[in-house]
């Protein structure tokens, strides 16, 4: 339906844009607020621990809020959360208000972000199309991370305003998406029931003893510890090995690029490759693009990285959705 499709339209908008304003954006803008401040980098460093736990601690809560509160409630506080961690960072005058802000923003960036997000956009696609709009909606913050450096240089020199905007943007999504969600749970009400039946009653803490989940949950987090290592230390990695600093952070956008398509590829490609072969085939990725960021001593071996890990980041985020929710239904996935 025409709502449906603006709903789906909308997360995707969000998604986009506090992937681009969060983690995408803090390392832009930190050279500019370190100059103001006179803050170490050890200081600046910690915003993105912070940023980063609160967005991990935060992560469980969404799909506790969504069963319980239900999207517009949930879209609502989450965007007033993460517009006020914005607006404290515009605001900040020194390390501890840094600090709060960073941890408003990750706690918004949980309650916003794909762990609610996935299942929503399930809910509203058909059957059919489920798989390809999932990674159509990850693609789209895959592409926040490619934008987002290239939004907060163009607002290095007034960083204040920048995380001002962001608020206010990040608000008007959020509601835009409290707007079209309405009360929609995690018990999906709305799903056909035929879907209702073939989802097994899993209870949280059953599903993450099987097999099944503790393989998912490892190949999810080999791909993160790849992907948070290229995103702190490749550009340095590359230079030391040679390359200028425009062609290492030209990786680095190259890599978030493969990123951001692989995850639309999957939407299509699991239609006739089992999400579990796309996740091998992420992995194997990982494999090849971590060695050759290992080694890359000339700038084909660096393309390779790029292109390779790229793509096993991306793909692995989206095969191991699939694989939650072919295994444990759709309706369970959020807090999985």
């Amino acid at each position: 339906t025409l709502k449906s499709s603006a709903l789906i339209g909308a997360l995707s908008l969000l998604f986009f844009l506090i992937t681009a304003t969060t983690f995408a954006s803090l390392g832009v803008l930190l050279p500019a607020m370190i100059a103001e401040f006179q803050w170490s980098w050890t200081t600046a460093g910690l915003g993105f621990t912070v940023l980063a736990l609160a967005t991990g601690v935060f992560s469980p809560l969404a799909a506790r809020a969504l069963d319980g509160l239900g999207a517009r409630r949930l879209y609502a506080a989450g965007g007033a959360i993460m517009a006020l961690g914005f607006a404290m960072m515009a605001g900040a005058s020194g390390a501890i208000l840094y600090l709060a802000a960073a941890a408003f923003i990750g706690a918004g960036f949980a309650l916003l972000a794909n762990v609610a997000g996935t299942y929503l956009v399930g809910r509203a696609a058909s059957a059919k199309r489920r798989s390809l709009l999932i990674g159509a909606y990850l693609a789209a913050g895959g592409a926040g991370g490619v934008i987002g450096p290239f939004m907060a240089n163009a607002g290095t020199d007034h960083w204040r305003l920048y995380w001002g905007l962001s608020a206010i943007g990040v608000l008007a999504c959020a509601a835009l998406v409290a707007a079209l969600a309405g009360d929609a749970r995690g018990a999906s009400e709305e799903a056909a029931p035929a879907e209702i039946a073939a989802a097994a009653p899993w209870r949280t803490r059953d599903a993450m003893r099987t097999p099944a989940f503790i393989i998912i949950a490892l190949a999810l987090t080999v791909a993160y510890f790849c992907g948070v290592t290229v995103s702190t230390w490749s550009v340095a990695h590359l230079q030391k090995l040679g390359a200028s600093p425009a062609f290492a952070v030209g990786m680095l956008s190259l890599y978030a690029l493969a990123n951001a398509l692989s995850r639309a590829a999957g939407g299509v490609a699991v239609r006739t490759i089992s999400a579990k072969r796309l996740l091998i085939a992420a992995l194997i990725g990982n494999v090849v693009g971590m060695t050759c960021l290992a080694f890359a001593t000339s700038r084909e071996i660096a393309v390779a990285f790029a292109l390779f890990d790229g793509f096993a980041f991306g793909m692995a985020l989206f095969a191991t959705t699939a694989l939650i929710i072919d295994y444990f239904g759709l309706k369970n996935s959020p807090a999985l």
